[in-house]
């Protein structure tokens, strides 16, 4: 029985401000002439952009600019980030949703959530948001086994390498597993075998770089909701105007009853209904 509901955000500038932008700035980095000079020239000469300017930061890690040059500094680091309104509290309470109704846990309909984001695995993951998501896949640096320094990049989640988690979370291969055997993402699972239906996938995304997973939800029947603030505003326009999301977007406030809150418990209560439906039908028929 496939019954199982899950939430995939991107991180940046839709749970949280920009990670690495933050990391920059702590370090006395000018953000503005980083992205839109140094990335930004290299992209032109065809680099791809997270490997562009993960590069760049392990690089101002080896000469010392930055101070966080190891894996656990880049968690203690994580520690500081201050998440949207609300984000720390929107799951659990959505999750209060179902476990209140009847119907629901009748039918065993379970939610689970993921970030899935093109920054730094390690900052996040050492953030407040780790204790209210199932996993978290992001970017890897590598470090000297010895010095625990790090010393370059272990793996990079591009705009179009995000939907390789999607099909993880669709066909119940965990973090774990994928980490240790990436290939096995691959294996084919027929449709009525794979854990999280596509159509019981709700994403949430800030701009262009989730367009890949906005698109591979949506053709399947899944929802996907745009988030900006308004210093933005342009990026959800863009959005709307490519009817990428099926609603939306929204601000960046998840706190209990605002527009961004109630639209996901609608969405929710409607796939657990269907989930309900599903299987008093097969029931029915056996």
């Amino acid at each position: 029985m496939q019954n199982t509901i899950a939430i995939i955000c991107d991180c940046d500038d839709t749970l949280t401000p920009d990670t690495t932008s933050l990391l920059l700035e702590n370090n006395g980095i000018d953000i503005k002439s980083f992205w839109n000079k140094t990335i930004s020239k290299q992209v032109e000469q065809g680099w791809d952009p997270p490997i562009a300017w993960m590069t760049a930061i392990v690089d101002m890690m080896k000469t010392g600019k930055i101070k966080q040059n190891t894996n656990k500094k880049l968690s203690d680091f994580g520690k500081n980030i201050k998440p949207y309104e609300g984000v720390t509290k929107f799951i659990p309470e959505l999750k209060k949703t179902i476990s209140k109704n009847s119907d629901f846990v009748d039918a065993g309909v379970k939610l689970e959530s993921y970030i899935i984001s093109s920054g730094i695995e390690d900052i996040i993951k050492g953030s407040s948001l780790n204790k209210q998501f199932d996993d978290i896949f992001a970017g890897r640096l590598l470090e000297d086994p010895k010095s625990k320094k790090i010393t370059g990049i272990k793996s990079s989640v591009t705009f179009t390498e995000k939907t390789k988690f999607l099909y993880a979370i669709n066909k119940g291969i965990t973090g774990a597993v994928l980490r240790k055997s990436p290939y096995s993402v691959n294996d084919s699972i027929s449709k009525e075998n794979r854990r999280v239906p596509f159509e019981y996938m709700i994403y949430l995304g800030d701009g262009p770089s989730d367009i890949p997973c906005f698109s591979a939800i949506k053709e399947s029947g899944g929802n996907c909701i745009g988030i900006i603030e308004k210093e933005t505003a342009h990026k959800g326009y863009q959005l709307a105007r490519g009817k990428r999301t099926t609603v939306g977007p929204y601000s960046q406030n998840y706190k209990k009853n605002s527009d961004l809150y109630m639209v996901l418990e609608t969405i929710i209560k409607k796939i657990g209904y269907d989930i309900v439906d599903k299987k008093q039908r097969k029931q029915t028929i056996i």
